[in-house]
């Protein structure tokens, strides 16, 4: 029978002490490697994708004291400078960064803030006191994403993680809390796809409807001109600088945070497109079966288009490009623009360099001719609004009341000096806008020139279409322009399945913000108390 003993106390002295003299030659070894060439041994040991912390290189650094004298981030920051510009997207950061965000010390503390933001991703955990600064670095990556960014968040699950938030964001709805709301669901319209809405729990699937509702479906208090409000898809992407008051300022910007009611809106259609419309049997299958027997109206083969046209998501182009695998297909990706140029007309609008003033920097609210062409899409109308002042305590789970399509055709028109435009208090009529002949006699050519009514007062004013080059029909810069009115209409196919609409809104050139009203053709006035929220895309 064999006895155990414990060993001797020099025995474990003298295992010890072999311990530090094996480390004690190897962090001796490395001591005498020349400064360069012991960066490029640390600078190889760091973890590859996703890199979710610096441990290997901790690792090293603890060897010994001389080590870590040489290899910290606080002596040596061209190491962690170097692995960032390696590890992420870096064009879209220096573009849209300050001078001092671009030096390697700046550098190295934004790849150790990217390295916990991705463990804590990795970990399902949502921290209250790191929450706040996650979902701004998410969206903030996000935006600046060519690929490698986005690489890394989806490695970890940044899905499942967001989605985690979202189901909890009904309990951050106080005042100081609105930034977390806009950013979580800004977040989730960026990183959702279309599998990984269509693999949801029932339950989760409505818990994320119940918490994203109450900021799509609040209405203004005071009734719009018109008979329905509708902001398209442009307006939305526009008016993204208007979102909860507050902000960060980061890498030398003051940083708004995204629109809450453009992101909620957007993300309530890419989740509601999961289900698709249920096609009522007793339709016929097409156009020339309907003929046939006189009907009008929708048919299958209508609803089937309809169930087609989906909202793009960012995460199924990334997955799309990540697949391209012909020669074609790679040569036709780096002909486009790269992927973070997309959010960068966004992202200006709501970012602000600090060593500038304010007025240093114009924006452009209104690109002439973004509107102009077919558009198509679906809109849902809202339940009637109720006097609540605000999205947030909004109590209730009152759901649009259908999902429907929508297309038609806008034409831009614009207003120059000396002319006045139509009185902003006042919205334009389309009932009575006629290309004008001054000189009233039958087979000369029209003017330039078209009248919009007032709709208040009846007076007439003078406005110039926009041709697709940018320039009025006189010739005159459209930026030039004091107004933009528009109006559009069903295209005449459409008009058989879906019924007949016409449009007419106006650009508020301060912001951008674009507004339309929807009139059925064929009806004097329609009451004003429903409201639609329209997703639309051009064609």
């Amino acid at each position: 029978m064999a006895v155990l003993s414990r060993p001797s106390q020099p025995y474990l002295s003298q295992l010890h002490l072999d311990s530090c003299w094996s480390q004690y030659k190897m962090s001796s070894h490395l001591e005498r490697i020349p400064l360069d060439v012991l960066a490029q041994i640390a600078f190889f040991s760091a973890e590859p994708t996703p890199l979710t912390s610096l441990d290997s290189i901790f690792q090293l650094l603890l060897t010994s004291r001389t080590l870590y004298r040489l290899l910290s981030i606080r002596t040596c920051p061209q190491l962690y400078a170097d692995i960032f510009r390696v590890t992420f997207d870096l064009s879209a950061y220096l573009r849209k960064s300050g001078q001092y965000a671009r030096t390697t010390s700046y550098l190295a503390k934004e790849l150790r803030r990217r390295a916990g933001l991705l463990r804590r991703i990795r970990l399902r955990q949502v921290i209250n006191e790191h929450l706040h600064s996650d979902l701004w670095g998410t969206y903030l990556m996000l935006l600046e994403s060519d690929s490698l960014n986005e690489m890394h968040l989806h490695s970890v699950g940044v899905s499942d993680w967001i989605l985690g938030i979202l189901e909890n964001c009904r309990l951050a709805t106080d005042s100081s809390d609105q930034q977390i709301p806009a950013l979580a669901i800004a977040v989730a319209s960026l990183v959702l796809s279309r599998s990984s809405i269509s693999a949801l729990r029932p339950e989760v699937y409505n818990r994320i409807l119940d918490s994203i509702r109450p900021f799509t479906t609040h209405m203004p208090q005071e009734p719009v001109h018109g008979d329905y409000m509708l902001p398209t898809q442009a307006a939305l992407s526009h008016h993204i600088g208007q979102g909860p008051c507050g902000g960060i300022v980061h890498n030398g910007l003051a940083i708004s945070p995204p629109n809450l009611s453009s992101s909620s809106i957007f993300l309530t259609f890419a989740l509601k497109e999961a289900i698709p419309l249920q096609v009522p049997p007793h339709l016929p299958a097409t156009r020339a079966e309907a003929m046939a027997v006189g009907n009008d109206g929708p048919t299958k083969e209508d609803f089937l288009a309809v169930t087609a046209t989906r909202t793009p998501l960012l995460a199924d182009s990334f997955r799309q490009s990540q697949s391209r695998e012909s020669v074609s297909d790679l040569s036709r990706e780096q002909r486009r623009p790269s992927r973070s140029t997309v959010h960068d007309e966004d992202f200006h609008r709501v970012a602000r360099r600090l060593d500038l003033f304010p007025c240093a920097l114009e924006l452009v609210a209104y690109l002439p001719g973004l509107l102009a062409g077919t558009w198509k899409g679906s809109y849902m109308v809202a339940p009637s609004f109720r006097a609540a002042a605000h999205p947030f305590g909004i109590e209730g789970n009152d759901d649009f009341l259908c999902r429907q399509p929508i297309q038609f055709q806008l034409e831009e028109y614009l207003s120059f000096a000396p002319l006045l435009p139509v009185p902003i208090d006042s919205h334009p009529s389309t009932e009575r806008h006629t290309l004008q002949n001054p000189s009233g006699k039958d087979g000369e050519q029209p003017s330039h020139s078209v009248q919009f009514v007032d709709g208040n007062t009846g007076i007439f004013y003078h406005y110039e279409p926009l041709r697709l080059s940018g320039v009025s029909k006189t010739g005159r810069n459209a930026r030039h322009a004091l107004d933009v009115v528009i109006i559009g209409e069903t295209p005449r196919r459409f008009q058989v399945a879906w019924g007949a609409y016409k449009y007419i809104g106006r650009v508020r050139l301060s912001d951008g913000l674009i507004s339309l009203t929807r009139r059925p053709v064929g009806f004097i006035y329609l009451s004003a108390s429903n409201f639609i929220r329209a997703h639309a895309g051009y064609f």
